[in-house]
């Protein structure tokens, strides 16, 4: 009985600490103007400066950096009768979260044309504790995001969720207490500029025939594995062999993640495009079908894994790495993209035109 007023009142002190370190945190969060986040609000200024007249944009991780030429994309849909001016606004480890924050801050900045984004679905939130204070997972612990990054780790079909989930949460915690916030305002601005090389409109190529990164070296010395599954993916793609499967209840979340940022894309006030750029994992093949069928009528999709596509996309000639294709392949991913949203946007247009 002695013992219950000391643990009443410890408790009572611990729950009034939480309660006001996570007042303070989530509070300043909120209320405090959003500081500049490396990488990502480097490539906003490296748009606003290079491409001023930019009415369409191409978002997403690395394999939109590298698989979307703007040139080439401009070049074909003036061709097939819908001119448009694109910038590629690609991230290396672009997630969901980010993505959001990016197209959040370039709104607040009004690009004056800037009328469509072209989203590929970006990579899975899986924080790294070696990075736990980086700006990047504070942009990714957003505490008016945290619901919706709970259900984008929960739609993928990665084993790996449920580790993503705990690292998430104590991220959460650090990043949303008065300790994180204390820690994110009182570091000095971070360099701006995007750290990989780009041309003037965002895009960078990998070229088989440079320096190969160690990414590449990996794929060189396994050149047979990769053949094998370039070849079992080609048949998936091509439906000679069934779709890796994904279940039920992990479809619906993952429809539900990619409609919900389809419509935060429209409520900026632009036009929302799903771009589906080619992966080496079955998954994302049956992942990209099954979106197509379930948001074309939502907005326009491009997927750049079907039949149409396997024998190009899935010739090991065709990637740079194990998870990226080569500046040849991009040249075909990006006049593909452009002649395809344009069967979308011509009618319309049309339509436009004649009411």
């Amino acid at each position: 009985m002695r013992m219950t007023t000391p643990l009443r009142l410890a408790g009572l002190f611990i729950g009034c600490f939480l309660i006001a370190t996570y007042a303070i945190g989530i509070g300043g969060r909120l209320l405090l103007p959003p500081p500049d986040v490396g990488e990502l609000t480097g490539k906003i200024r490296s748009f606003e400066r290079d491409a001023p007249d930019a009415d369409t944009i191409a978002i997403g991780s690395s394999r939109m950096l590298h698989s979307f030429d703007p040139a080439l994309f401009d070049r074909t849909a003036q061709e097939s009768g819908c001119p448009m001016r694109s910038y590629n606004l690609g991230i290396s480890g672009l997630n969901l979260i980010e993505m959001r924050y990016v197209l959040r801050r370039l709104k607040a900045d009004h690009p004056a044309r800037l009328r469509r984004v072209l989203f590929d679905p970006p990579n899975d939130i899986h924080i790294q504790f070696t990075n736990l204070k980086s700006e990047r997972v504070w942009v990714s612990t957003d505490p008016r995001e945290a619901p919706l990054a709970i259900a984008d780790i929960l739609s993928h079909p990665d084993p790996r969720k449920y580790s993503s989930l705990l690292r998430y949460l104590v991220a959460f915690a650090y990043h949303n207490s008065s300790l994180g916030l204390v820690s994110r305002y009182l570091q000095p601005a971070p360099e701006l500029e995007p750290e990989e090389v780009e041309d003037a409109r965002g895009y960078a190529p990998l070229d088989p025939g440079g320096t190969p990164t160690v990414e590449r070296a990996v794929l060189l010395r396994e050149q047979d594995r990769f053949s094998r599954l370039a070849h079992d993916l080609r048949d998936e793609a091509t439906e000679l062999t069934p779709f890796a499967p994904i279940d039920a209840g992990q479809e619906q979340r993952r429809v539900a993640v990619m409609l919900n940022m389809t419509v935060f894309v429209h409520d900026l006030g632009y036009d929302p495009v799903l771009l589906s750029l080619p992966d080496t994992y079955g998954e994302s093949i049956t992942d990209a079908r099954r979106l197509e069928a379930a948001l074309e009528r939502a907005v326009p999709v491009v997927n750049l894994m079907d039949k149409e596509d396997a024998a190009i996309i899935y010739d090991p000639a065709s990637w740079y790495d194990w998870g990226h294709v080569n500046d040849a392949t991009a040249r075909y991913v990006s006049s593909a993209a452009g002649r395809r949203l344009c069967r979308f946007i011509a009618p319309i247009s049309a339509a436009n035109r004649a009411g």
